[in-house]
């Protein structure tokens, strides 16, 4: 499971909901919007494998300051993937979100800050 270690992330209205940072295990990654400035990625996170949701949890993740990305798809009726795995690092570059769906192929995105909402 990822775990989310970004102290941004412990401060969201979510993490605050359930006591700490989520965990991104399985779900579906249901709209990516790009823009010059960042990407957002509409995130349906399925409470059966995330033991701190009580419902399935759909959340915007905002990227910031994109640097580079590399995204795929699979072929799926309401989603552009179904979700595996969803990890934020920092690394030398800035912080890396990678995107394990269950076909095993993998999405990343080099940005520089982040913020997590809560869609209703």
């Amino acid at each position: 499971m990822a775990t989310y270690q970004l102290d941004v992330i412990k401060s969201t209205q979510l993490a605050k909901k359930l006591g700490g940072p989520p965990t991104f295990h399985d779900g579906f990654l249901k709209r990516v919007t790009l823009s010059r400035e960042q990407a957002v990625l509409e995130v349906k996170i399925l409470s059966d494998n995330n033991p701190r949701l009580d419902k399935d949890t759909t959340v915007a993740l905002y990227l910031h300051g994109v640097k580079r990305f590399t995204l795929t798809s699979e072929e799926e009726k309401d989603s552009l993937f179904i979700l595996h795995d969803l990890d934020v690092r920092r690394t030398d570059e800035g912080l890396h979100l990678r995107m394990e769906s269950s076909g095993g192929d993998v999405s990343d995105v080099v940005f520089e800050h982040i913020e997590l909402r809560e869609l209703k």
